[in-house]
């Protein structure tokens, strides 16, 4: 029924290596790592992430430890895992690359539209 302190720092502990290595967020704790993943993980997989950030608030605590649902931690870790199991670090990098170069293509072809349409408004061309 209760959660094992040690197998609740395990678990946080790989789940913080999984998302510094698939998310690339720096942090060496759960929490930090949560807060920094922030938005990039969906509502859903950040609740299972509080539900885990809870457990680990109650694990000193004995008392609390005993009554907190350790099926819920495990069940919101192989969540979690899956989730970030099925990211492609090296897409979402490709992703936003992409994304880089448009953004400089279009800003370029603005600002030639506009050195056109100055010279043509000072009848230049």
């Amino acid at each position: 029924m209760g959660v094992d302190p040690n197998e609740l720092t395990v678990t946080a502990d790989r789940l913080t290596a999984l998302m510094r290595d698939q998310l690339g967020v720096r942090a060496d704790s759960f929490p930090r790592a949560l807060a920094k993943a922030g938005r990039r993980l969906p509502r859903a997989i950040r609740a299972e992430g509080q539900v885990i950030l809870s457990a680990l608030d109650r694990a000193p605590n004995p008392r609390l430890a005993r009554v907190t649902d350790g099926d819920a931690v495990r069940r919101a870790a192989r969540r979690i895992e899956a989730y970030l199991g099925r990211l492609d670090p090296q897409a979402s990098r490709a992703r936003a690359r992409a994304y880089l170069f448009a953004d400089l293509a279009f800003r370029v072809a603005v600002a030639a539209a506009l050195v056109i349409a100055v010279l043509a408004w000072r009848d230049l061309i």
